[in-house]
C-alpha cells in the first residue's frame, strides 16, 4: 500500500481543479484513505471564513470524484494565513491498496488518520480537551500501524472558540484563544508520544509552563471544527513505496542552518550557495516556528509581540523568506506559535522526500 504525496495550488480558497487533476490518476476505488492539508489565503482570524469555504469546496470535490465512501475515508486539516512568500495550496497524501507494490528494503513512509467526537463549549481548553486529543493521536497510530517510537509527525487541527458558557465545572467564563487550545493540544499529543507526563498536565499549565512541550507535534486551530483531527507521518519498517519523512528542528525562526541539517539528514545536497540543490525529490516541506515571551530574535527587539499585526503573521512571514532562500520554493507548510510544541523562541520543521537512485 504505497503512500503518494502531492502538491496542488489554488487560485482562491474554494478552488479545487487542480486537487482534481491530481486526483484523476488514482482509481478511488483504490485508495484505502485520503488527507488533505491546506494553507488558505485568508486572513486567520475568528472571522476568517476561508477555512470553512475550502473545507467545503475540498468536500464536494472529494466526493464528486470518488463518492460518499471515499468522502468517509477522507480526513481534512486547513489553515489560513499565507503571508510573506508562501503560496496558498494544498498537499495531497493518498494510500493505495496496490498488492504489487514492492516493500522497500528499509522503511517507507505511512500515514495515519483519526478524528474524534464533538466536543461541548465546556470542554474546549480543559483537561478532556487534551485527553481527547491523546486518544485520537493514538487512534492514528493504530491506523498507521505504528507505535509512537515510529512517528516522526503528528498534525493536529484542534477547535477554538472566542468564549466559553459557565458552568458547573467552570464558575467563569473563559477566552479560548488560538494560543491556549494549541496548547492544550499540544500536551495531549505529547502525552500520546510519550514526551510528557500525564500528571504533569494540569489546567494552569496550559500556556503557561514552558518547560512541558511536545518535541513531534505541530498544532493549528481553527473555529469551523468542534472535534479534533489528525494526520500523523511515521516511517515503517517494510512499508512500500519510496518516500519517507524526516525531521529537524530550528533554534529560532531566522535558523536556515537547522533547515539544511534536516534536508541534509533527508539525503539533499546542499550546494555552495547554501541551497537544496535537489529540491525535486521533496515532496512536502513543514515548518512551526515560534518566537519568545519578549519577541526578541538573537537577542535583539523586534515588533513581533509588540505590533498591531498579529505575532502569527509577522513569523509566517518571516520564516517563509528563510526558508523559501534554502529550498528555493514558494509551497511550503508553515504554521506558527510552538506553544508546547517547542522550547520558548525554537521551531520544528520536516519534510517528505522521495529516495534517490542510489539510495
Amino acid at each position: 500500500m504505497p503512500v503518494h504525496v502531492l502538491s496542488y495550488d489554488t487560485a482562491h480558497p474554494g478552488d479545487t481543479s487542480d486537487l482534481l487533476q491530481n486526483l484523476a490518476r488514482f482509481d478511488p476505488l483504490q485508495i484505502r484513505r485520503l488527507a488533505l492539508l491546506v494553507k488558505t489565503d485568508g486572513n486567520s482570524d475568528l472571522n476568517d471564513f476561508s477555512r470553512s469555504y475550502g473545507l467545503q469546496s475540498a468536500g464536494l470535490a472529494i466526493e464528486q470524484f470518488g463518492g460518499g465512501v471515499l468522502l468517509e475515508r477522507s480526513t481534512f486539516l486547513f489553515s489560513s494565513g499565507c503571508e510573506g512568500a508562501m503560496t496558498p495550496f494544498g498537499q495531497l497524501f493518498v494510500d493505495v491498496a496496490d498488492a504489487e507494490a514492492p516493500a522497500s528494503h528499509d522503511s517507507a513512509l505511512v500515514f495515519g488518520c483519526a478524528r474524534s467526537r464533538q466536543l461541548t463549549g465546556d470542554e474546549i481548553g480543559t483537561l478532556v480537551h487534551a485527553d481527547l486529543v491523546t486518544q485520537t493521536v493514538q487512534g492514528a497510530m493504530a491506523d498507521a500501524g505504528v507505535t509512537e517510537a515510529d512517528v516522526s509527525l503528528v498534525i493536529v487541527k484542534t477547535p477554538v472558540m472566542s468564549r466559553v458558557p459557565a458552568t458547573a465545572r467552570q464558575a467563569v467564563n473563559k477566552r479560548i484563544t488560538s494560543a491556549y487550545s494549541k496548547a492544550v493540544a499540544a500536551l495531549g499529543a505529547g502525552v500520546a508520544l510519550a514526551e510528557v507526563e500525564r500528571a504533569q498536565i494540569k489546567p494552569e499549565t496550559f500556556d503557561a509552563d514552558p518547560t512541558l512541550h511536545a518535541r513531534r507535534a505541530m498544532v493549528f486551530s481553527g473555529n469551523e471544527v468542534d472535534y479534533v483531527e489528525v494526520l500523523l507521518l511515521a516511517n515503517r519498517a517494510g512499508a512500500a513505496g519510496d518516500l519517507y519523512v524526516q525531521t529537524g528542528s530550528m533554534r529560532d525562526l531566522l535558523d536556515a542552518s537547522g533547515l539544511r541539517r534536516m534536508f541534509v539528514a533527508a539525503g539533499c545536497r546542499i550546494n555552495a550557495d547554501g541551497e537544496v540543490e535537489d529540491g525535486e525529490r521533496v515532496v512536502a516541506t513543514l515548518v512551526k516556528a515560534g518566537a519568545t515571551s519578549d519577541g526578541r530574535v538573537r537577542g535583539r527587539r523586534t515588533t513581533i509581540k509588540s505590533s498591531h499585526i498579529d505575532m502569527d503573521k509577522h513569523v509566517r512571514a518571516a520564516v517563509s523568506g528563510v526558508l523559501g532562500s534554502v529550498l528555493g520554493d514558494t509551497r511550503a507548510f508553515i504554521s506558527a506559535n510552538t506553544v508546547h510544541q517547542a522550547p520558548p523562541g525554537g521551531g520544528l520543521c520536516a519534510c517528505v522526500v522521495r529516495r534517490s537512485a542510489t539510495e
